[in-house]
């Protein structure tokens, strides 16, 4: 009697049908600003009572310190949401701030005078400022993701759906293998902060270009897309 051996057949993974992707607006990247604030927020609350106790200006120091870092990042968060910081953009401001420092370093040391009104500048702002801030911020984080689950795009190998707004507006577009996918990622700091970037879809039975804006990990996104675009299903998919 001869034993037959089995062999334990590997299970094909699954393709997957569809993928959603979800835009967030600019505001998203307040993120760090909030992180500071609740920090700072805590060092006023848990640290620096101590040190005034102990050493009064030495906390008058710290407190300036931190709140000339906390405009410090709020400013980079603001100028991030204006503009677009393109690498080329980017490398010739950073270029130019340089060129700029060096010449008054230069002149500073053949002329004593520009000095004058550099002092290291003294921005405080209380506790309770720190802590509504870092709150009011999370609170519209929270908003935002609630917002992302009813405004989103979802793609098939069959059709794009657009579902918008808690009474479920949507709109469906066919051929979607025949759909032009871009991706772009026009600020390096947005992607930096957030790995975002804009995905452009343009049906096929659309004239339109519809941005999809500060999509999350848009380069992992586009590769799934693209995946999932070529993918040819045996049927329909009722999504």
């Amino acid at each position: 009697m001869m034993e037959t051996t089995k062999t334990k057949e590997e299970t094909p993974k699954k393709t997957k049908e569809y993928i959603i992707v979800r835009s967030y607006p600019e505001t998203i990247f307040f993120y760090p600003s909030m992180i500071v604030a609740f920090i700072i927020f805590l060092l006023e609350f848990l640290v620096l009572p101590g040190i005034e106790t102990a050493d009064p200006a030495q906390a008058a120091v710290l407190r300036s310190a931190l709140g000339t870092f906390f405009f410090a990042v709020f400013t980079f968060n603001f100028f991030i949401v204006a503009f677009d910081f393109g690498l080329g953009k980017t490398a010739l401001i950073a270029f130019a701030v340089i060129i700029i420092v060096l010449i008054y370093l230069l002149l500073r040391t053949q002329i004593p005078e520009l000095s004058f009104g550099l002092d290291w500048p003294e921005i405080t702002a209380s506790m309770e400022f720190y802590f509504f801030f870092a709150v009011l911020v999370f609170i519209h984080l929270i908003i935002v993701y609630i917002y992302s689950r009813i405004d989103y795009w979802l793609i098939s190998p069959t059709e794009i759906y657009h579902h918008r707004g808690i009474l479920g507006d949507e709109r469906r577009f066919g051929n979607a293998q025949h759909a032009h996918i871009e991706k772009t990622t026009p600020d390096i700091f947005e992607k930096m902060l957030f790995l975002s970037g804009d995905l452009f879809i343009k049906p096929e039975t659309d004239p339109h270009i519809y941005r999809v804006a500060n999509v999350f990990r848009v380069n992992k996104k586009e590769a799934e897309i693209r995946k999932i675009l070529s993918y040819v299903p045996d049927r329909r998919l009722d999504l």
